[in-house]
């Protein structure tokens, strides 16, 4: 089972990007399931709601708050308590905070232990957003799982890697990074800390999964990657 752990849906300027034409992405590139977020712009919760409510075996609602708002504790709790969504997902670069503000980000963790939550972040090489920052958070929060979006590319993808292979609760998610980042992580990291996304709409679904195959022949590490580690850390 093919599971995708990043896709955006929702409004943002210039469009409308609703789940049905995900599900059509979803489809023909043999995706059984794919993690829902809002588009970060127009942050919309309750359409994810609605979409899981419609398609419940195939879409896994995640949470996008703004940690700076002034409700956003109660944003989140409501989503994991009332809309059972599977985890929150962070850009320290949208938002304009540090990924390793304690201050700021520790509430919204403290949530996510809370209710056995995930968090899933946007990690390349951003000053404010790298894959130390992020790794800060995982390993101050060590029974909350923290899955690292583009691997630290362009600029700080081995140290991912070496993050990932060292910290338990640490793993790398492939969309957006490209295959010899993908391969060194696999080699370095393991199969067990590696994780499909596409990052639909922006990326092509079909052709991550691709990238994924290339690097690796061995059928039980593509079925963890493809889709058994996202089955374990979401708990489905």
């Amino acid at each position: 089972m093919i599971i995708d752990m990043l896709a955006h849906i929702g409004i943002k300027k210039g469009e409308n990007y609703k789940f049905e034409s995900l599900l059509e992405i979803m489809d023909a590139a043999g995706i059984a399931r794919s993690m829902i977020c809002s588009q970060l712009e127009t942050i919309d919760n309750e359409y994810i709601h609605d979409c899981c409510l419609k398609y419940p075996d195939r879409a896994l609602g995640f949470a996008v708050i703004n940690p700076w708002d002034i409700d956003g504790e109660e944003e989140l709790e409501r989503c994991f308590r009332d809309y059972n969504f599977y985890g929150l997902k962070m850009n320290a670069i949208r938002f304009g905070y540090s990924a390793d503000r304690h201050s700021v980000l520790d509430p919204y963790f403290e949530l996510c232990r809370k209710y056995g939550k995930c968090v899933v972040v946007h990690g390349q090489s951003d000053m404010f957003s790298t894959p130390d920052k992020w790794a800060e958070m995982a390993r101050a929060f060590p029974d909350v799982p923290v899955v690292l979006f583009h691997m630290g590319v362009p600029l700080m993808y081995e140290r991912a890697c070496e993050l990932a292979r060292d910290i338990p609760n640490f793993y790398l998610s492939t969309c957006g990074s490209y295959v010899p980042v993908m391969k060194m992580a696999y080699e370095i990291a393991g199969p067990e800390k590696i994780l499909y996304s596409s990052d639909a709409p922006f990326g092509d679904a079909a052709q991550e999964i691709e990238k994924v195959r290339y690097i690796c022949s061995d059928p039980v590490h593509l079925e963890m990657m493809l889709g058994g580690n996202a089955a374990k850390l979401l708990k489905l």
